[in-house]
């Protein structure tokens, strides 16, 4: 059954991801919007770190929001990309603010514990797999930010048989094509790949979650055996 949905998800994320193509650019976009923020963040102090906070959010909720369009409607025209700055910005600020604050407090006494900076780095495993799925949450189910975390977690809980697997790999193949040693034209060449392989496991993400969310194993057992 789960290979049955894989095959479904990425032959349609294929497809969704050749139509809406000049998607693909506005990741090159939002690189060049973060390197003229960097700048104008290095001259202004303490401020600048709240504007690259701000500005990181609105880019990520702006893409966010370009997979949504994708996933739900099958295209994405330019007024979408025009008002995706702002549509998940606080949701994204919320989750990054949150995340924020528990480091802040939780990091200085965890480091001070016997094998601190182990437990640490099983905090952050932890975070990374029970809030896997808060991405698609922001613009597929409209929580607040706490609840986005606790929904994560459910759903992490319900499907984490189907959803790592095709993550993982994805995961996995973008630190392979990241750790290539290259410099020059192939760095370029290499933040394209990693721009398009981006690209491609967030539209797959997206229709994965589709697939998954709010239906159990056995029923998604039973659906495919009738459509078999």
């Amino acid at each position: 059954m789960t290979l049955s949905i894989y095959r479904r998800v990425f032959t349609r994320a294929a497809a969704l991801s050749v139509k809406n193509w000049p998607v693909l650019g506005t990741l090159f976009v939002y690189t060049a919007i973060m390197s003229v923020t960097t700048m104008v963040a290095m001259s202004i102090g303490i401020i600048g770190g709240f504007l690259m906070s701000l500005v990181s959010a609105a880019c990520a909720g702006s893409f966010l929001y370009l997979v949504e369009m994708i996933v739900r409607t099958n295209r994405v025209t330019l007024d979408d990309f025009r008002r995706s700055f702002g549509v998940y910005l606080w949701d994204v600020v919320g989750v990054m603010f949150i995340s924020w604050v528990f480091f802040t407090f939780a990091t200085p006494v965890l480091v001070q514990l016997p094998q601190g900076p182990v437990i640490l780095m099983c905090v952050d495993l932890a975070i990374m797999i029970l809030f896997n799925a808060v991405p698609e949450l922001i613009y597929l189910g409209h929580y607040s930010s706490v609840q986005l975390l606790s929904e994560s977690y459910a759903f992490i809980a319900a499907n984490w048989i189907e959803w790592f697997p095709a993550n993982l790999a994805a995961g996995a193949l973008l630190y392979v094509v990241a750790a290539l040693p290259v410099g020059g034209v192939g760095a370029y060449v290499r933040l394209g790949i990693l721009s398009l392989l981006v690209y491609l496991a967030m539209v797959m993400r997206g229709l994965l979650f589709i697939e998954l969310h709010g239906s159990s194993r056995r029923g998604r057992a039973f659906k495919y055996r009738m459509e078999g």
